[in-house]
């Protein structure tokens, strides 16, 4: 016991290095400096953290993000690609392991391997899908759409089997913790942020990348399929009803027509919420985690045709706070058992040796022990954005657009002009973490007008995943 007393403080100090990394990455990052973000992924700080068994596959989706923004998309899709693989394995594994319970028993919750959420997984397609897009790959494109639909079913699944078990591993101090007026108040603030529309795991930017990509590949009818669905899960949104209707019209894509995909803010960190019960073996200190959004400062994006022709701002398409903080609601009753697991297995151990000592230093001990090790688990994909806009048009005929941040008092901020290709259909991608210089990466498919225009971002490399 001894021993597992003192393994456990390098884990403890390990946690510290991760959080330490993790919030000095995505400060840069966040910041808007993906220039300098991913120059720290260059300069092999991470490298270590990157071959990590415990916290490897998260550094790998940080990284990806980092790069990908940076307009390197073939370096983001190969660290994408290893995450992947990374998520095949664990998916392949049982979803617990006997030697991480004892770890995290003795240990911390944060020194089981990271296994990735379902929402990593659908993002991680997502953010392929567009990968490929800016090489101009479509085939491999539509490849990872369809891996975010299975991902997507796979999550469905899974949703079923943790009800489940949640009834299975109710016992008394679970419930009393449940039960506790504190812990109301924390579920409380989950429920603000969870919605029912994110239950079935469905992220709208996947649909909507499949509506659009399947009627460029030539699959009018099933891109109609997920247009409805998208129109039903996104009522009030303005942009859908004439997309549908324009689909629904014809068969073929609308040469010259451009859509705008705006991912603003970041997704919501972890910080660490507890509470102290008495449990079979006197006091325990109960550590979760409790999920913080990241207020976003832009509230959406202009689209501006420089000839004067259009004005049009961005409107909702998903939002990737609720996406987490569902997810997290649902999967909370087992981390909570995980953690009344643990607290109990310490209790007990430290309760055995200390009856067996007279001078009271292992209790005193085993107190420091339960003290440091009843730590959350703080670990999830912060670079992410917060939210995903939306829009649509018709390229005009210069082919220039002005696109500016909008504020949260209706100001616009950091106009960028960007010059669309000669293309049949535009994507125009734009990240903002912050309140800094929009960021537009710019895909075509297809070939459109005699006009010529250059590539706001180009990239002559295939991804190799």
């Amino acid at each position: 016991m001894t021993a597992a007393l003192l393994a456990s403080l390098p884990v403890c100090s390990a946690c510290q290095s991760y959080n330490q990394q993790i919030d000095e990455l995505v400060g840069t990052y966040g910041a808007g400096d993906f220039a300098a973000a991913a120059a720290v992924v260059d300069s092999g700080e991470l490298d270590d953290a990157l071959e990590s068994e415990t916290d490897g596959l998260l550094f790998h989706l940080e990284a990806a993000k980092v790069l990908q923004d940076a307009g390197r998309f073939a370096e983001s899709s190969r660290l994408f690609g290893r995450a992947y693989r990374r998520l095949e394995h664990f998916d392949y594994q049982a979803e617990v392991s006997i030697s991480e319970e004892f770890v995290s028993a003795v240990g911390t919750q944060s020194s089981r391997d990271y296994r990735g959420t379902d929402y990593d997984r659908i993002l991680l397609e997502v953010y392929e899908t567009l990968n490929y897009l800016a090489v101009g790959d479509l085939g491999e494109a539509m490849v990872h759409v369809r891996r975010a639909y299975r991902r997507q079913a796979e999550a469905v699944a899974r949703n079923a089997e943790e009800i489940a078990k949640r009834e299975e591993r109710a016992d008394g101090e679970q419930q009393a913790l449940f039960d506790h007026p504190n812990y109301k108040a924390y579920e409380g603030d989950l429920d603000s942020l969870a919605t029912d529309a994110y239950a079935d795991f469905v992220n709208p930017v996947a649909t909507f990348l499949s509506a659009v990509l399947l009627r460029e590949e030539g699959s009018a009818s099933n891109s109609l399929v997920d247009l409805r669905k998208l129109r039903q899960m996104l009522p009030e949104n303005g942009y859908l009803p004439a997309l549908l209707e324009e689909f629904e019209a014809g068969p073929s894509p609308v040469p010259g027509r451009f859509y705008v995909l705006f991912e603003n803010g970041l997704a919501p960190r972890r910080e660490e919420w507890s509470i102290t019960l008495p449990t079979r073996n006197g006091i325990s200190r109960f550590a979760l985690p409790r999920l913080v959004p990241i207020a976003t400062a832009a509230s959406g994006l202009e689209v501006r045709a420089t000839d004067g022709t259009f004005t049009l701002e961005t409107d909702h398409l998903a939002s990737v706070d609720s996406i987490v903080a569902t997810d997290f609601k649902l999967h909370l009753p087992g981390l909570v058992w995980r953690t009344v697991i643990a607290q109990i297995a310490k209790e007990s151990s430290t309760a055995a040796l200390a009856n067996q000592d007279e001078t009271g230093l292992v209790r005193l001990a085993g107190s420091i022990f339960k003290i440091v090790t009843s730590d959350a688990d703080l670990r999830t994909w912060r670079t992410p954005g917060a939210e995903f806009q939306m829009a649509h048009g018709q390229v005009p005929a210069d082919g220039r657009l002005e696109l500016s941040l909008i504020d949260g008092a209706g100001q616009l901020l950091s106009p960028v002009q960007v010059e669309l290709p000669s293309a049949r259909t535009t994507i125009i991608y734009v990240r903002n973490p912050d309140l800094v210089e929009p960021l537009p990466h710019v895909f075509s498919i297809g070939k459109g007008s005699a006009r010529e225009l250059p590539l706001a971002t180009t990239t002559e490399v295939t991804p190799d995943v």
